[in-house]
């Protein structure tokens, strides 16, 4: 039995030991997300009377640095990029020149400063020191926002420059150099520059793409003011940046948004962040869009689109039919026949030879075969404007087709008005392409409508005809919709302005130019939620337009009225507006 027993508990352990032997892979704990932490410095962050070569910064983690010869930047600039080296969980940084005598120097690390393990950066994080007795103690303080929109832009990067360069222009120094101070924008686009000395700077915003803090890309986004600023002293005290700055420098930071209202006598300069046009016209794309029908697309407004066909000589009035779209920066072709497979044409616009292009017009073409599938109809097909079988009282009738039409015959319409028949007359919104019909109604409310018409009136470039079309509807009451009545007065001084409605995700709804203040209505709107806009349209051409910094032209001012809408039913929304 003493046998058994020990058999027993031999068999246990072995069992015990092999369990042991074959661990489970431990589960991870949740991901680290937090950024290094500075836990001491030597000297202290913000020291005076600085004369070593090195400073030493001590975090709570082993932390990597990432490219910070293009991350890293010195205000104001030295000459030679100091050496960086990580000794345990110490940067140590040492300079490979003298410094200068009472001058205090801004360490900016921007990003570069990451932790080991998941390369979480330490945010903007500076440190600052002085050569003399004194710090500057001087700041800049203001807020990025979109020129169009008025949203603000996070992580831009906001740039002063001194006037200190002999060979280039005080203006081209965000061309060729690095700025002299830098800082960047949280989530609300909002930015500070602490510890300047007094004299002018220009100042300057960059959405920099490259992060090389130079403006040589023409996809990158700028702000700038017109004239230099000098810095203003602050009775607010100037942030300790022992640790990363967590207010305005840092967009993930809880508390950036309660920083700026510590400040009752804070100057804030706005920016405008903008795209400037490049003003050189390309053709952006030339393709055959569908079964007969040509697009060429330029990069902005044409002056004089020229397409020269270089095939051979074709008769211009039969061949083709030509659009350009409200824009002006789309020229569309409609073929009729055309005698070859492939078309080659030379693109110009005014005199300017843009491109020479190549489009395959064979219906070999796969993509071709693809579009002449999808579009295999044995009749024309027609499409109309009505929104759920309901008529607007004050917008037309339009019927669209496909492609623009050869042959029509408006005499046989028959609009049924419930039990009157009328005789409407149709007509073309473009006489030129004939691609929508229009009939202009006074539409009754609450009315029940039957507009027809027979097979074979209507026939589009490609020979088709259309079916029997027997449409019923009826129109919407007046109660249906709301009015938005606003008395603006705006303060700004211009020629003409466009004031807008738009939905919430800022499509336009409708718009109106006006070239002074008072009543501007709106009817007829759906129940919904609605913003109103103003472009200060002081160039008196019918659109926004953005800046110009070698010209030194801010983008076109717009404003925003302060709340959106609510529009109900039979409902009337009166709101006063001194648009500033």
């Amino acid at each position: 039995m003493r046998n058994a027993f020990t058999y027993l508990l031999l068999a246990v352990s072995v069992f015990y030991l092999i369990g042991c032997a074959n661990p489970v892979t431990p589960t991870g704990g949740p991901k680290d997300t937090d950024p290094p932490e500075v836990l001491a410095s030597e000297p202290p962050n913000q020291s005076r009377n600085f004369s070593e070569n090195r400073i030493e910064i001590t975090f709570d983690e082993f932390v990597k640095l990432d490219q910070p010869n293009q991350n890293i930047l010195i205000s104001p600039p030295i000459e030679k990029n100091p050496d960086y080296r990580l000794r345990g969980k110490s940067l140590v940084t040492l300079f490979n020149e003298p410094l200068k005598d009472s001058t205090t120097y801004t360490i900016f690390f921007g990003n570069s400063i990451v932790d080991l393990t998941e390369g979480n950066p330490l945010k903007n994080y500076q440190f600052v020191f002085s050569t003399g007795e004194q710090i500057d103690s001087l700041s800049i303080r203001g807020q990025i926002l979109d020129a169009f929109n008025l949203q603000p832009y996070k992580d831009v990067f906001v740039m002063l420059y001194v006037d200190n360069n002999d060979t280039i222009p005080y203006d081209s120094l965000p061309y060729y150099v690095k700025p002299y101070y830098v800082s960047k924008t949280n989530a609300n686009g909002f930015f500070e520059l602490n510890n300047l000395r007094e004299m002018p700077y220009r100042i300057f915003a960059l959405q920099d793409v490259n992060s090389n803090m130079i403006y040589d890309l023409p996809n990158e986004k700028i702000a700038f003011l017109d004239s230099l600023l000098v810095p203003e002293y602050y009775k607010a005290a100037i942030p300790d940046t022992t640790k990363a700055d967590t207010s305005l420098n840092d967009p993930e930071s809880k508390t950036s948004d309660s920083l700026l209202p510590m400040y009752p006598d804070n100057v804030l300069y706005e920016l405008f962040m903008f795209d400037e046009i490049d003003s050189t016209q390309k053709l952006l794309e030339a393709e055959l869009a569908k079964k007969r029908m040509i697009r060429f697309v330029f990069k902005f407004e044409t002056t004089l689109p020229q397409i020269n066909i270089l095939n051979e000589t074709l008769p211009e009035s039969r061949w083709k039919i030509e659009d350009m779209n409200p824009g002006q920066d789309t020229l569309i072709w409609w073929l009729r026949e055309i005698p070859f497979d492939t078309l080659f044409a030379e693109v110009m616009d005014d005199t300017l030879v843009l491109d020479t292009v190549r489009i395959v017009l064979s219906k070999e073409e796969k993509q071709n075969r693809r579009n002449d599938e999808e579009e295999k109809p044995d009749y024309l097909r027609i499409s109309n404007n009505l929104d759920g079988k309901k008529a607007d009282l004050h917008r037309p009738l339009i019927i669209g087709f496909p492609y623009p039409l050869d042959a029509w015959e408006f005499s046989e319409f028959i609009l049924v008005e419930n039990e009157d028949s009328l005789k409407p007359m149709p007509h073309f919104k473009d006489s030129i392409v004939r691609q929508s019909v229009v009939i202009d109604h006074s539409w009754k409310e609450d009315a029940s409508y039957r507009l027809f018409f027979p097979d074979s009136i209507f026939t589009d470039i490609r020979g088709l005809s259309n079916d029997t079309l027997l449409l019923d509807f009826s129109s919407r009451s007046l109660g249906d919709y709301g009015i938005i009545k606003l008395n603006i007065d705006f303060e700004k001084e211009c020629p003409a302005y466009i004031v807008q409605l738009l939905n919430q995700d800022e499509a336009v709804i409708r718009e109106k130019t006006v070239s002074s203040g008072g009543e501007i209505g709106f009817e007829y709107l759906d129940p919904d939620t609605y913003l109103i806009k103003i472009i200060y349209d002081c160039n008196n051409n019918g659109r926004w337009d953005t800046g110009d910094y070698p010209e030194k032209r801010q983008p076109e001012k717009v404003a925003y009225f302060p709340k959106s809408i609510e529009v109900r039913p039979n409902w009337l929304v009166e709101e006063d507006w001194l648009a500033e």
